[in-house]
């Protein structure tokens, strides 16, 4: 059984800079089929209000909204995880990140080297191109959007 899922391409977006500077968002090729992402990133203030919003997208003659799509407020689930779906993107990501702890946030924030395998995903994923879809809001302004497109293909 072959199993390829690479991630794409990775694209940040600021959308105040008065509370975050961007260091490095980036994917870096390794293989063939393997791509790490790396994103370190400056908070200029400490943050004790953080809500993401997740959504997961498939290509479909551009992408469409896909089963997927959280609102979360992150100090309160790293107190206590309570939303299957981020539970299992934070399982994924949380052993390349400093952010795996309750509020307040401040400094150096980091996901370095991530990678993903196929155990890690969803098994609702059907072959194709996606994009997961993370907007972060800070004391109820939108900050900072990442973009992480992946592909996933499965030969049966």
């Amino acid at each position: 059984e072959a199993v390829v899922f690479k991630f794409t391409n990775f694209v940040c977006e600021v959308f105040n800079k008065s509370r975050i500077v961007i260091n490095e968002c980036r994917l870096k090729a390794i293989s063939r089929n393997t791509t790490l992402m790396n994103f370190n990133a400056t908070l200029l203030h400490p943050l004790n209000d953080v809500i993401l919003e997740a959504q997961i997208f498939k290509r479909a003659n551009g992408y469409k909204p896909f089963l997927y799509k959280a609102r979360i407020d992150c100090c309160q689930f790293f107190r206590k995880a309570y939303h299957p779906i981020v539970i299992g993107i934070y399982k994924t990501f949380r052993n390349y990140s400093n952010m795996n702890h309750p509020c307040p946030y401040s400094g150096i924030i980091y996901t370095k080297g991530a990678n993903l395998e196929y155990g890690m995903l969803p098994h609702a994923l059907p072959t194709g191109q996606y994009l997961l879809n993370l907007t972060w809001i800070h004391y109820g302004t939108k900050t900072l959007t990442t973009n992480l497109y992946f592909m996933f293909t499965e030969d049966l």
